[in-house]
């Protein structure tokens, strides 16, 4: 009886144990279940919204390459034309031209220079703003001209460059001191100007 008892017992507690456990188990199931819509909706609605960003950035991206600006090549085609033009507009010439009041010559100076070279537009003030109280002419040479290859050659990279009764005077900038000093040192010497160092020569140094 009483062995009949304790196995009765010992079978009750492996049942009691066997049920808790199914019990936990359909709890952990249960609760299983009832998260898996939540986790379903979840997912559902990243995929939804990183499928709507990729379609915000694809249509981002389609209206920017379709409202990306065209080149127009009549248009580079007349720039380009309109510029060979302008490069083909020589500058060479007297700037002005001037006599002594007794009748000799008065200094010659040579601008060496191109078509928009602001520095040389500079050279050009300095000398112009004296040449009534010391006479001279004034004459731009464009280094760019097809018959002036060989200041081309030697200019190129340091106009403006000047000369005074044809040798060699300053390059780059001119002071009003400097002019002044030149002009008269050409007058004094009726004519004659000593050839200044320093003188550029590009062709040479790319040789």
């Amino acid at each position: 009886m009483i062995f009949s008892t304790m196995v009765s017992n010992t079978t009750t507690r492996g049942s009691r144990r066997a049920l808790m456990s199914s019990h936990h188990q359909l709890l952990l199931l249960s609760g299983v279940a009832s998260l898996m819509p939540a986790v379903t909706t979840a997912f559902i609605s990243s995929n939804q919204h990183h499928s709507n960003n990729h379609h915000q950035l694809t249509t981002s991206i389609h209206r920017r390459t379709v409202h990306l600006p065209k080149r127009n090549s009549f248009q580079l085609h007349s720039s380009s034309s309109s510029d060979e033009e302008q490069s083909t507009n020589s500058v060479t010439g007297p700037i002005y031209e001037m006599t002594n009041n007794n009748n000799t010559p008065p200094p010659k100076i040579k601008l060496f220079t191109k078509e928009g070279c602001t520095l040389c537009d500079k050279v050009k003030d300095i000398l112009s703003e004296i040449r009534t109280d010391y006479p001279h002419s004034l004459y731009a040479v464009d280094i760019t001209d097809d018959d002036k290859q060989v200041w081309f050659d030697k200019y190129k990279y340091d106009i403006p460059v000047l000369h005074m009764e044809d040798v060699y005077w300053a390059k780059h900038r001119l002071t009003k001191e400097e002019a002044i000093q030149g002009i008269e040192e050409a007058v004094g010497g009726g004519g004659e100007f000593e050839c200044r160092k320093g003188e550029p020569d590009a062709g040479r140094l790319e040789h």
